[in-house]
């Protein structure tokens, strides 16, 4: 499956009002039969029945929706782990498959104890959304990458493999320091990487559409052959200052589901 994360349509996303419908529109003029936005929209039943509404308006699917957690200190993560899982059920109902959730980071790296607290949490979380028929898939932004990527490759070779998957963002891996190929083919091996968020930079911008950059999707493409990938491809465009708009948001994301075809074959 092929999605568009809806993240850089910005405030018009965040909510379930008329704007989403429009972006709908848009990613599916654009090409995409697959959104993934965020958890939240399973709030309530009415926020989720309006959700499946207009999903259903534009013949979309939204299979995978984003949240965050404080996974590390035990109360938190209780109350995190309530919240996500009474959303998911609820996202089970129309639709949902896979929760992505980012443990939420910090301004340092997390103590050894802190990273054993939260790889039991994520277990936990990922054992009661199998449970109710969903997957939990790990995401990152370049604070998991200090230090070797220490606490991803901690939440990685201390969770169940069966409760615990991944939704691998391959520029933050290379944004923080570390190469999306290796990470890639060590959590791809054992068939733990479902989903996979795709931008690109070039000379460390952000670029306005998915393409040749500085991440070769070419190479990535043969790694994802080699450990026999069956997960998503989610464009996930983020623009930042000093990144160089010349077409319109439409265009871009056109352009990205045309890219993800041409050299990931999806």
């Amino acid at each position: 499956m092929v999605a568009v994360q809806l993240y850089i349509f910005g405030k018009p996303a965040r909510r379930v009002a008329d704007p989403l419908d429009e972006v709908l529109a848009t990613a599916k003029r654009a090409g995409y039969e697959n959104v993934q936005a965020w958890l939240d929209y399973f709030s309530s039943p009415e926020s989720a029945k309006r959700l499946t509404a207009m999903l259903a308006k534009h013949n979309l699917a939204m299979p995978a929706a984003y949240t965050g957690g404080r996974m590390h200190v035990q109360a938190d993560a209780d109350k995190a782990i309530a919240g996500i899982i009474g959303k998911a059920k609820l996202g089970a109902k129309h639709g949902l498959k896979i929760v992505v959730v980012n443990p939420d980071p910090l301004k340092r790296e997390k103590t050894d104890p802190e990273l054993d607290v939260q790889a039991a949490n994520l277990d936990r979380l990922g054992a009661s959304l199998r449970e109710i028929g969903l997957r939990l898939a790990i995401h990152q932004h370049s604070p998991e990458m200090r230090s070797g990527a220490r606490e991803w490759y901690h939440i990685l070779k201390n969770t169940d493999a069966k409760n615990v998957f991944f939704c691998l963002d391959l520029h933050w891996v290379l944004r923080g320091g570390q190469d999306p190929y290796k990470l890639l083919a060590d959590a791809g091996r054992p068939k733990r990487v479902i989903d996979l968020h795709l931008r690109n930079s070039r000379d460390g911008v952000w670029c306005e559409e998915l393409g040749d950059g500085d991440i070769d999707h070419r190479r990535v493409k043969r790694v994802l052959d080699e450990i026999g990938y069956e997960g998503m491809y989610t464009v996930e465009l983020a623009h930042e200052r000093k990144t160089t708009i010349t077409r319109s948001l439409s265009e871009n994301i056109t352009r990205s589901r045309q890219y993800v075809r041409t050299v990931l074959g999806k």
